[in-house]
């Protein structure tokens, strides 16, 4: 199993560098909703566009993807890869996943009780839900998930194109997770951005946390 070892790891600099861009996009995105009118403008744009432009087939398809990555759902994914990991020895991977999923969402839930954003409203709804919109937990979930496989897939790979496709494969998963929020009305476009920065920053964090953790400890 390879690990981050330190500041002379290129992978740590990578880590770094999407660790700060991702707190920046965050406080850009939570910024900009505490103003509300200037980025509401533009998400109701986005809104009512992919509300007035939608079909029941893929309104269904939709409906099945955002009902996979409920959390329930979620846990029930992360709990099968955690018991996969640890049967397969990497105990470290475990504890990451074990920190990053829960902890993430958690924090995604004091964020919206901080925000407390009103979700749109529609005449004719798809979906109706009565929590807070900011940020969304469907795709801070699905980032936290899919983004932990990546990592997990890109370390221990040997080859380019493996890891290219796998990180391909999952930002697909979040994009179309965060897709599904906003096209069934749930969710504005800042609400899902905000969900993979702010996801995002966590899981590196503990990935990092994790990777000194086991290097300090002389696994790595």
């Amino acid at each position: 199993m390879r690990h981050i070892t330190g500041p002379r790891d290129v992978r740590f600099w990578i880590a770094i560098a999407v660790l700060l861009a991702a707190s920046a996009s965050f406080a850009l995105i939570a910024d900009a909703v505490s103003d509300k009118a200037p980025i509401l403008k533009q998400d109701l744009q986005v809104s009512v566009w992919l509300h007035t432009h939608g079909s029941p087939v893929f309104t269904a398809f939709l409906l099945a993807i955002t009902d996979v990555h409920s959390p329930l759902g979620m846990t029930i994914m992360s709990c099968l890869l955690a018991f996969l990991l640890w049967r397969a020895g990497h105990h470290y991977w475990t504890l990451s996943l074990g920190l990053a999923v829960p902890g993430g969402l958690l924090i995604n839930t004091i964020i919206k009780l901080t925000f407390n954003r009103a979700r749109p409203v529609w005449e004719d709804p798809i979906l109706t839900l009565s929590s807070a919109s900011f940020p969304s937990g469907h795709t801070a979930g699905a980032t936290l998930f899919y983004g932990f496989l990546a990592a997990y897939m890109v370390w221990n790979m040997k080859t380019a194109w493996p890891r290219v496709l796998a990180v391909l494969g999952c930002t697909f998963m979040v994009a179309l997770v965060g897709f599904s929020r906003i096209y069934l009305g749930v969710h504005y476009l800042s609400d899902v951005l905000a969900a993979v920065s702010m996801s995002m920053v966590w899981l590196v964090a503990c990935l990092l946390a994790v990777r000194a953790l086991a290097h300090h400890r002389g696994v790595a």
